[in-house]
This record gives C-alpha cells, sequence and structure tokens, in this order.
C-alpha cells in the first residue's frame, strides 16, 4: 500500500514515471527525448505551413497558393524521409491541395 501512495506521489523523470536502472536504458531515455522533441518541432512546421497554404487557398489567391505548395510540398516530403509522417499521407495531403488549388483558379 505505501509503495503504490509513494509511486502516485512521484512527479514524472524526462516525461516518465520511473528512472531507468541500466546505463543503456538511461542512454535509449535521453535519446527517445531528443527524438520526441525534434519531431514535435517537425511536426509543428508541417502544421504551420499547411494552415499557411489553406488561409492562401481560402482567399483564392491563385499564384501566391501555388508558390507556397512547394515549399509545403518539401516540408512534407522530409518529414516523410525522416519517417515523422506515413507517406501516403502526405501524397494524400498534396493531391488534395493541388486539386483545391485548381478549383480556385477556374
Amino acid at each position: 500500500m505505501y509503495k503504490l501512495l509513494t509511486l502516485l506521489d512521484e512527479q514524472p523523470v524526462n516525461n516518465n514515471f520511473y528512472m531507468p536502472q541500466h546505463k543503456s536504458a538511461k542512454k535509449r531515455l535521453r535519446q527517445s527525448d531528443r527524438k520526441k522533441t525534434v519531431n514535435k518541432a517537425v511536426k509543428s512546421n508541417v502544421s504551420t505551413q499547411l494552415k499557411a497554404i489553406d488561409k492562401l487557398i481560402k482567399d483564392k489567391k491563385v499564384e501566391e497558393s501555388m508558390a507556397k505548395l512547394k515549399v509545403v510540398m518539401s516540408v512534407l516530403h522530409k518529414s516523410t524521409k525522416k519517417k515523422i509522417m506515413h507517406l501516403n499521407k502526405a501524397s494524400r495531403t498534396i493531391s488534395k491541395l493541388q486539386k483545391d488549388i485548381t478549383a480556385i483558379s477556374k
């Protein structure tokens, strides 16, 4: 009972409720925390770029959205290369954006 209460009172260390005992586990925890912050930054950049191009499409700015599409495609492909986003999802997103841009250009 006492052990359960102390586990509930503990604060997370490196977003985990346990501290690894082995040297390799400690290193793996550090690596995963580092990768998590990098992946979060990339995902945030992707969503920011997508919001920006969606705003351009809603405002029916064709030339600017075409230029922004190249940037968005680059960001999406880089995120798939780093295995942060699945290739099919990136392709589907690009296809949807191209379809929306052609729709406003008519």
